[in-house]
């Protein structure tokens, strides 16, 4: 009954779809790259055609990197079946390739129409499908199990935003969950918030956030060393990184940056926004508060006399961070709920954040408990805790400390959702499930 009425709704947006689709081919281009997969045109590599196949779905950038162990897990332990993954947007795909490297095959997702997805699931034919994080789509979920598709969540985790949704449109997500067969869940409370959604609590496990598996070792001394000399930073200087940040940030970034540097006059800021295509505009905010910038892409134009960096290069951030002496982590101060805090925590340094952190609300109460997170509503306030931070060496040091035993107590999810799929996988073949086309 749900199906025909998810899909008798979408027959009466159709117009509105159609030019929601058009729109994102002809104006916007976020679908000029993505749209034959998107409307079930995938086409895997010939190796892989007969062989059993496990279909890992990334949203964007940080789920892919957080598939990533899941998936090098999986070949590991299960060599002879393909592991191929999709993500959503375009950005997504270009992390997945530099990132996920045991994949077998990449594609785009399906959008959730029944023409599409009934072409996507029959050119993959997988025997297990397993989405990140919330990606929740009734139509796709439900022709896959009726095919014999076992589907599961993994690095599963429930946001405000869904649990608020889900009031309005309760019975999609009781449709939907019901038709996971494993849902992979980072903490006791992101499974609490599945089984009130609908979905059955023999099938929920709690395995722990995978992204902790991807956050880099803390850099070598002789690595940091060459991050110093290519920023131009000296052994006078004190380092602020403020990572992943998003438009509306920036402003409150430089305010805290002028007020600690009346403290810290050697302190320089190196600023790394989501979009990196926002340069120019970064670049303006800067100049207009009196200080000097230079940019990553540009090394000419970073000398050692600019005040800040901007990094608009991709996939450095990561690095950065171990340069910083304290450090912030975007999409905080304004409602998108907060990027991941792991990177500067992975590299053993201090993370500030502002009050929306909805999409990280497990990370970010573990942070603060550890001691290594800490809860700022604004750029003067922000400007303050460094100063305060900065003046205590010592604190710093402890900090490192607790950074590294966070850590420590949260790697391992890969393995243990990589278990839990397998054993999905194995009980499928054996019941005679998979890789059916019809």
């Amino acid at each position: 009954m749900m199906f025909v009425f998810y899909n008798i709704l979408l027959l009466i947006l159709s117009p509105i779809i159609a030019l929601y689709i058009l729109y994102r081919i002809f104006i916007s281009g976020k679908s000029r790259k993505s749209w034959r997969h998107q409307l079930g045109g995938v086409k895997l590599p010939n190796e892989i055609a007969d062989k059993k196949k496990i279909w890992i779905h990334a949203v964007s950038v940080g789920e892919s990197v957080a598939a990533s162990s899941v998936v090098s897990e999986l070949k590991r332990d299960i060599p002879e079946v393909a592991v191929v993954m999709s993500t959503t947007t375009e950005k997504g795909q270009e992390m997945a390739h530099k990132s996920v490297k045991d994949s077998d095959g990449f594609f785009y997702y399906p959008f959730d129409l029944l023409p599409s997805v009934s072409r996507s699931l029959s050119k993959i034919c997988p025997v297990v499908f397993a989405s990140t994080d919330t990606e929740i789509w009734p139509n796709f979920l439900h022709i896959a199990r009726r095919r014999g598709v076992k589907t599961a969540m993994i690095n599963g985790t429930v946001s405000d935003k869904t649990m608020a949704g889900s009031k309005k449109i309760g019975w999609l997500y009781r449709w939907a969950m019901s038709n996971f067969d494993l849902l992979c869940m980072q903490s006791q409370a992101d499974a609490d918030r599945a089984v009130s959604l609908g979905a059955d609590e023999s099938k929920v496990v709690i395995t722990g956030n995978c992204k902790a598996d991807e956050a880099p070792q803390p850099l070598m001394q002789p690595e940091r060393e060459e991050l110093l000399s290519l920023y131009k930073i000296g052994a006078e200087n004190l380092v602020f990184v403020a990572g992943s940040t998003n438009p509306g940030e920036e402003p409150h970034i430089i305010e805290s940056y002028a007020l600690a540097r009346k403290t810290h006059p050697s302190l320089r800021l190196i600023v790394a926004p989501r979009q990196i295509e926002r340069r120019k505009e970064i670049y303006t905010l800067v100049k207009a508060s009196g200080l000097e910038c230079g940019w990553r892409s540009d090394p000419s134009t970073i000398t050692g006399a600019e005040d800040v960096v901007i990094l608009d290069t991709f996939g450095e951030l990561a690095r950065i961070y171990a340069i910083a002496d304290v450090t912030f982590v975007g999409g905080s101060l304004i409602p998108r709920g907060c990027h991941s805090i792991l990177q500067p925590i992975a590299q053993r340094k201090p993370v500030f954040f502002g009050p929306y952190t909805f999409k990280a609300k497990d990370l970010v109460a573990q942070a603060k408990a550890a001691g290594v997170g800490f809860e700022i509503k604004n750029g003067m306030e922000l400007g303050l805790q460094i100063s305060r931070m900065l003046d205590e060496p010592e604190v710093l040091r402890q900090i490192e400390a607790r950074c590294e035993d966070m850590i420590r107590s949260n790697r391992g999810a890969s393995r243990r959702t990589a278990d839990e799929l397998i054993k999905l996988y194995k009980a499928a073949i054996s019941a005679g499930s998979g890789n059916r086309s019809g």
